[in-house]
Order: structure tokens, then C-alpha cells, then sequence
């Protein structure tokens, strides 16, 4: 959808499952994408798959109460 293009998507959980997902989902979207997990080295593998595939991605170590 063009509505997302060039925007920005923060996505916690993003290291593995649905987070990891929906993160896929946005850089196809033409978003760029920040992975927000506990578990950094999941969230790395999305975002180098992400960055691979042309889209921005950032991972960040983020714990969420």
C-alpha cells in the first residue's frame, strides 16, 4: 500500500514469530523499520534479512512493561 511507504514502523517482539512478521510485512511496504526485542540477536537476524532485502531496518535491545 502506498498509504505506508516511506514511513516508519516500530515493531516490539520483532526478534521472532508474528513481531518478526509483521516487521517482514512493513519493509515490503516500503517502511522503514525499527525491531524492538529482549532477545537482540533475533532481532539482528530479522533486520539483516530485512536490510538484504533493500529495506532499513534497525534493531534495538528493548524490554516492554
Amino acid at each position: 500500500m502506498a498509504v505506508f511507504r516511506g514511513g516508519v514502523a516500530v515493531i516490539t517482539g520483532a526478534g521472532s514469530g508474528i513481531g518478526a512478521g509483521l516487521a517482514r510485512l512493513a519493509a515490503r511496504q516500503g517502511m522503514r523499520v525499527v525491531l524492538a526485542d529482549v532477545a537482540q540477536d533475533g532481532a539482528e537476524l530479522v533486520a539483516d534479512q530485512i536490510r538484504a532485502g533493500g529495506a532499513e531496518a534497525l534493531a534495538v535491545d528493548t524490554g516492554v512493561c
